[in-house]
């Protein structure tokens, strides 16, 4: 029999696996020392059976208490993560409005900043004549301005991911 299927492999597929094998059908058993594919069935099935045996015997099913019991806290933190999710959002939204209003406000300033710059130059300027000292005042100031600006940014910011890196989403 050189043919992919034989007619008799679902009879000793079902023998084997219902554990009646080699059972009472004498035939069937001779028939698989001649036919290659139901011999190849019959060691594959066996195989198959005795693994399923094996894993049927080892299993450990646990308590009725306790699968209620991780059920119930899988749902407790389910319904706690879901509880949240709106938060972090409102989070997220309540931290971008924040950096676009301190960014806001930071374009708004920055021509009184510039007036500033010139108003020391204008005052520094007459009582000290160096054009050298008036150059590193008014650098001076522009570096405060933006140290200040740095350190309000860092004000802001830090305490939103610091949220983002402790939560757990």
């Amino acid at each position: 029999m050189n043919s992919l299927e034989c007619v008799h492999e679902a009879r000793i597929v079902s023998a084997v696996l219902s554990g009646a094998w080699p059972g009472e059908d004498l035939a069937l058993a001779a028939h698989t020392e001649y036919c290659e594919i139901c011999r190849e069935v019959v060691e594959v099935a066996v195989v198959l059976r005795a693994d399923h045996e094996f894993a049927r015997r080892e299993v450990q099913v646990p308590v009725a208490g306790q699968v209620w019991w991780r059920s119930a806290v899988r749902a407790r933190l389910e319904s706690a993560q879901a509880a949240t999710r709106p938060m972090t959002w409102l989070h997220g939204v309540t931290a971008a409005i924040t950096i676009g209003i301190m960014l806001a406000g930071i374009g708004m300033a920055w021509p009184t900043i510039a007036e500033g710059v010139a108003w020391a130059r204008e005052v520094v300027g007459p009582l000290v004549s160096n054009a050298e000292v008036s150059g590193v005042v008014s650098g001076v100031l522009r570096q405060s301005v933006l140290i200040a600006l740095a350190a309000a940014a860092c004000l802001v910011i830090a305490p939103v991911l610091l949220y983002f890196a402790l939560s757990n989403d």
